[in-house]
């Protein structure tokens, strides 16, 4: 018999591993306990729902990701070396904690709308800002900001979809370079500013 885990740590960890693999609409507070080795109680003194547990743990590592983010979207470096080093932050917590990034991409549309990530630390809203500034300081072609960082978070993302999905094999760091051109080609990015 597995030793009980009474740590939040754990028990969080083991939700993460559950919701990344099977989907969040799929995995129940049983479930959690049992594989985590703990009494369904221990889930409910900190969370009063699966689903709140699942927003809590969605909201915390989307802006844990997007402080980190934002650190070097506003760094003074060049704006296709920002480019570069996004990429690179994203593939490498892929290629470092596949569970709970695949947690976060895949379940980014079962939470109610009117549940928010802080802006501040959003990496939607973070890509459209560095977007913007780049169109408005003559950086890359004038093009529907919100639109550009759509498609960049697509480039970025489907690939670690696919990943999450077993279709493309990783390490994703090692297709960051790929990435990255296809990004400055969809920006229009001017003279590798």
């Amino acid at each position: 018999m597995a030793r009980p885990v009474s740590k939040l740590k754990d028990i969080e960890a083991t939700a993460i591993r559950l919701f990344a693999s099977r989907g969040l609409a799929q995995v129940t507070v049983k479930q959690i306990a049992e594989h985590a080795g703990c009494a369904e109680g221990s889930l409910y003194r900190h969370y009063k729902s699966k689903e709140e547990m699942a927003w809590a743990l969605f909201r915390r590592e989307v802006e844990r990701f997007g402080d980190q983010l934002r650190q070097i979207l506003q760094q003074p470096a060049s704006f296709s070396r920002r480019i570069q080093m996004s990429i690179e932050l994203f593939y490498k917590f892929f290629d470092e904690d596949p569970h709970t990034f695949s947690f976060v991409l895949l379940s980014q549309h079962d939470f109610p709308q009117e549940w928010k990530i802080n802006k501040e630390s959003n990496p939607e809203f973070l890509v459209a800002d560095f977007v913007r500034s780049g169109i408005q300081k003559g950086l890359i072609r004038k093009q529907d900001p919100a639109l550009a960082a759509a498609m960049l978070l697509g480039l970025v993302l489907q690939p670690a979809t696919l990943c999450a999905k077993g279709k493309l094999k990783g390490p994703l760091s090692k297709r960051a370079k790929e990435i990255e051109e296809a990004c400055i080609n969809v920006l229009g990015l001017r003279k590798r500013s």
